[in-house]
């Protein structure tokens, strides 16, 4: 996504990379995206940068508002809270516009005995075996902010909050929530791995597909001349759909 925008950055006159708010693996998708770059022409208006922009993206990429603001903020530094949803099917037949968006899951889940680790999962945790060779790289240590399970049968939804995560650190959240519920692994298992004291997990995490950066929380800043048109109704997927909650914690 950053590729394709900096592109469309460039075709309408800016030179220069992006700063998004969040690193994401290929095959995610995102609901709400922040991102900003450096505006070196300064007479441009948001209206024509916005329009600008969206005649020279993909398709599956929609820039829904722009705006001008201080030097200070910064896309990823301004962020306060992500939200991610990871998005199961529990069936082999899914309507194909929605297939794209979540990911399948044939075998039968005790959705119950997923609510023992609801608790565990939130609050401050070493992480390191929940990231890549590449993320144990930075600062492992990471703060779960909430977690909640909901469901509209067929589908399954994993909800979790925090203000960063390491790279894959949700999709190895949802995997092991997932053997856990499937009987492969057990309590002490779970409570070794948030402590760090195991060097692998030995499940994959799940696949990115089922994966969406649903919202993002920024410091207040100052929007001059802004100019959005941001849809009337929901379009995205799921967007629209209620689910039922299952369990959810908060930290304190």
């Amino acid at each position: 996504m950053q590729g394709e925008i900096e592109k469309a950055i460039e075709k309408i006159g800016f030179k220069g990379r992006i700063y998004g708010c969040s690193r994401t693996d290929g095959g995610v998708h995102a609901r709400n995206y922040i991102s900003h770059f450096k505006d070196t022409v300064l007479k441009r208006s948001a209206k024509e940068i916005f329009k600008g922009l969206n005649a020279n993206l993909p398709d599956d990429i929609r820039v829904y508002s722009v705006s001008k603001t201080s030097d200070d903020f910064h896309s990823r530094y301004s962020t306060i809270k992500k939200t991610y949803r990871y998005f199961i099917y529990l069936s082999d037949s899914v309507s194909p516009p929605i297939e794209p968006y979540l990911s399948k899951i044939r075998n039968k889940l005790d959705i119950s005995r997923m609510k023992d680790l609801t608790e565990l999962i939130v609050g401050k945790h070493n992480f390191k075996v929940f990231t890549t060779k590449e993320g144990r790289e930075a600062q492992v240590e990471r703060e779960v902010d909430s977690f909640a399970i909901y469901e509209r049968l067929p589908l399954l939804v994993f909800e979790i909050e925090g203000k960063s995560f390491l790279h894959r650190m949700v999709r190895f959240i949802v995997s092991m929530v997932i053997n856990y519920s499937a009987g492969k692994i057990d309590i002490d298992f779970v409570k070794d791995a948030l402590k760090g004291n195991l060097d692998y997990l030995p499940f994959p995490a799940v696949e990115a597909k089922g994966l969406h950066l649903w919202d993002v929380k920024t410091e207040d800043f100052t929007k001059e001349d802004e100019y959005n048109e941001f849809p009337e109704i929901p379009l995205y997927p799921f967007e629209s759909l209620k689910l039922n909650l299952i369990t959810k914690a908060k930290a304190n």
